[in-house]
């Protein structure tokens, strides 16, 4: 599907652009009207303005606070509500439980310190990001929550999955091959004790 179709989204300098990894979990995603769903690092909003429209009642938040204000823009151009725009990093200032929780994390590796980009850096590996948000989000999950998440071989995978490993189970996966790296989009369920 093209994301872009349905949907008029505007982009703006310093927030990130919709692209192919949005694109795999857009097309992932599974919700039921009225499922409480919150979207970390919204970017454009292109997501979250999704996920409104299937049905969720979306919480979008973002580090970049221009990212918030784009998003907020998009959703009135496409006549959607959202239920929460929210300045924030990662879990912070956030509570209760989610049904759905997505994250389209800046997991590049990026060696030079003195450049940081939220959209894309991602940590000196790139997995730092990914491993953060692993490492919390089974937090603001019950049972039947799903999380999706996207990350891409540029990264060491490893350390992911043993993240993975630790605290979900995987239900779903899709990979996307280009010339220069794979995509993988994620669905993962909490584990229960």
């Amino acid at each position: 599907m093209d994301i872009l179709s349905y949907l008029d989204i505007s982009v703006e300098e310093g927030v990130y652009r919709p692209d192919d990894d949005s694109s795999m979990l857009i097309g992932m995603i599974e919700l039921n009207r009225g499922e409480r769903v919150l979207e970390i690092g919204c970017g454009s909003g292109i997501i979250s303005i999704h996920c409104a429209i299937a049905g969720g009642l979306v919480t979008a938040c973002d580090i970049n606070r221009n990212a918030v204000r784009l998003t907020e823009y998009n959703a009135e151009e496409n006549g959607v509500k959202l239920q929460n725009l929210l300045v924030g990093n990662m879990f912070e200032s956030l509570d209760g439980l989610w049904d759905v929780i997505i994250f389209n994390p800046p997991y590049l590796p990026v060696l030079d310190k003195r450049i940081q980009d939220f959209r894309w850096d991602g940590g000196e590996k790139g997995d730092e990001t990914v491993i953060k948000f692993l490492e919390e989000g089974w937090k603001y999950m019950h049972s039947e929550s799903r999380i999706y998440f996207c990350c891409s071989d540029m990264s060491p995978m490893s350390a992911i999955r043993r993240v993975m490993e630790r605290y979900y189970t995987v239900n779903d996966m899709k990979e996307k091959k280009y010339d220069f790296e794979t995509l993988y989009g994620f669905e993962l369920k909490r584990i229960t004790h």
